[in-house]
């Protein structure tokens, strides 16, 4: 089951939506004075601008996800899951910002006055000044006392899902179109770039590759968002008695190479396998409730 959709993202944040130009705008002061120091400074007071529109926006997406998933549990079927497909990461972010730049070029322009860059820079610096900036502001808020809030009750409410037994499922990473121009432009792209602000070890999610994840934050490759969502509602038909821990120590289990110790694909076998685990973990249950 899915909660209620989210909210559109707002693709400018207001604090940064474009000014009319006046004889006091910052964009012709520094067109016609051409002072370095003022330059400077103007960069640097826009930068931090976009950093405070940023942190902003994850406190707004955190809390938002916070609120629909609170909102869920209120009436949350009996499959035992959810799948959320939302991602705050640093390249959506990013995203909501950049493609307001290519749709119009007054914005564009705005923009690259904001991150203290020349009207005539190409598109990979840009995206890439832009990238640093979103970066920072991604580092700084789990410091800042609106984000610790924030995780805090994100936090608590992964833990009543946890307690009712209700796994949320989530994409580890974006795939979405930011990638595509990263690749196109000749910028990295790595995990660190697409990985989701949401995930937590209450979380299950779709990692990109098998090697990544752990014991603390369980992550499996090889499904889809769908299918695996699909996947731990049939564990919980096949054995009701499962906690979350010990459905993400299943799939961990079921995607673990044991003799190689090296994580794998969760294919048709892996997925067969999991579910006779599931089996004969209730089996096991079954008996420990009768000794008792």
């Amino acid at each position: 089951m899915q909660p209620p959709p989210l909210a559109p993202p707002v693709q400018v944040a207001p604090q940064l939506a474009r000014q009319p130009a006046t004889s006091e705008s910052p964009r012709e002061r520094t067109a016609t004075d051409g002072q370095p120091a003022d330059a400077a400074r103007q960069a640097l007071e826009g930068r931090a601008k976009l950093r405070v529109a940023v942190l902003h926006r994850l406190h707004r997406g955190l809390t938002e996800v916070e609120g629909k998933m609170s909102a869920f549990l209120a009436n949350p079927g009996r499959q035992g899951v959810v799948t959320l497909p939302v991602i705050l990461s640093e390249s959506t972010v990013t995203y909501e910002w950049w493609k307001s730049a290519n749709a119009l070029p007054e914005d564009r322009a705005y923009l690259a006055q904001v991150l203290g860059e020349p009207g005539s820079v190409d598109d990979a610096t840009l995206l890439g000044t832009l990238r640093e900036e979103v970066h920072l502001a991604f580092a700084e808020f789990p410091r800042t006392p609106q984000g610790l809030e924030a995780r805090k009750g994100y936090d608590a409410v992964l833990q009543k899902y946890e307690a009712a037994r209700i796994q949320p499922v989530i994409a580890g990473h974006d795939t979405g179109p930011l990638v595509e121009e990263c690749t196109r432009l000749g910028l990295p792209c790595d995990k660190d770039f697409t990985r989701s602000l949401l995930l937590s070890p209450w979380m299950l999610a779709i990692s990109q590759s098998p090697d990544e994840g752990s014991k603390t934050q369980v992550m499996v490759a090889g499904l889809t968002l769908p299918q695996l969502g699909a996947l731990v509602g049939h564990l919980r038909q096949l054995n009701p008695l499962l906690s979350n821990a010990q459905l993400r120590m299943l799939l961990l289990r079921a995607s673990t190479d044991m003799k190689l110790a090296l994580r794998k694909v969760l294919g048709q076998q892996e997925v067969e396998q999991v579910q006779a685990l599931a089996r004969q973990l209730l089996r096991l249950q079954a008996v420990q409730h009768l000794i008792v």
